[in-house]
């Protein structure tokens, strides 16, 4: 009886564990790419496309770099985005790290090419074993300082390979990607 007992307890704490328990670390080491489009506040008729490839390389336990690049077209008009960075990466517990990086922001377009910088913060969390969720606010200096806000989601279809889509808001800017990753 009492071995019964105690294999219904454990049974039932192990399934009243959060999902969070089985979920592994976010990774930071991977390339994506895809879709991206550009969205001006100001003008709705104006909604520039394109591509954006980016990657994360872990350095150690806890640096990293980064590096994105986009491009956007629409009509006669092209626009390209560069990033190229550096962060730390702390872990908050077995499933989330926060982050903290600078970038080098470089923007080339028909109109005008200007360079500047960026700074972030940021927490990425595995909820379970194949979502993994992101949020992020910021600081980003090309032309004029604007704060930036970002979300995103991945899904994980296996260990390596994973869709996802972000949401970043620079100023009167907004810009949605949907990419494909490979984790390495």
């Amino acid at each position: 009886m009492r071995k019964s007992i105690t294999l219904i307890a454990a049974a039932l704490t192990a399934a009243t564990l959060p999902l969070t328990a089985m979920a592994d670390k976010p990774d930071w080491r991977y390339v994506e790419g895809g879709y991206t489009k550009m969205d001006f506040d100001d003008n709705e008729s104006f909604e520039p496309d394109g591509l954006t490839v980016n990657g994360k390389y872990l350095l150690n336990s806890n640096w990293y770099l980064n590096g994105e690049y986009s491009f956007f077209e629409e009509g006669n008009f092209d626009f390209d985005m560069l990033t190229l960075g550096a962060g730390y990466r702390l872990p908050v517990n077995a499933t989330t790290d926060a982050y903290f990086g600078a970038n080098l922001e470089r923007i080339d377009g028909d109109v005008n090419d200007e360079t500047g910088y960026s700074i972030n913060a940021g927490l990425r969390s595995m909820i379970t074993e194949q979502v993994e969720l992101a949020g992020e606010v910021g600081y980003y200096d090309v032309d004029d300082g604007e704060a930036t806000f970002k979300v995103g989601a991945n899904y994980y279809i296996t260990p390596q390979w994973a869709v996802g889509a972000n949401y970043k808001v620079i100023d009167d800017l907004d810009i949605m990607q949907v990419t494909a990753r490979y984790a390495f």
